[in-house]
């Protein structure tokens, strides 16, 4: 018996359900069971980044361009520049 890490769970899906699940998965190279883990991984906690990304931003940090470009180098449709003592500018 394989060596596995988790626990497991059990449910009964339409046999299309699980076909399609099955396709899908196929299309991204990974197994049923890795398809399965990824989609209640996001139904959880929410979508992540694509694979391969790391964020390394800080939870409480803003965006650095948003906070510290002055308006002139900003396109039109950016948010409005917002100077560090919280004033528009």
């Amino acid at each position: 018996m394989a060596n596995r890490k988790g626990v497991f769970i059990g449910a009964y899906v339409p046999n299309e359900l699980k076909e399609s699940l099955r396709r899908r998965a196929a299309a991204e190279h990974r197994t049923l069971s890795q398809e399965i883990t990824r989609i209640l991984v996001e139904a959880v906690h929410g979508k992540g980044l694509p694979a391969g990304s790391v964020d390394r931003r800080d939870t409480s940090a803003i965006p650095r361009r948003r906070a510290t470009d002055p308006p002139i180098r900003r396109r039109a449709d950016d948010l409005p520049f917002i100077a560090p003592g919280g004033t528009k500018k």
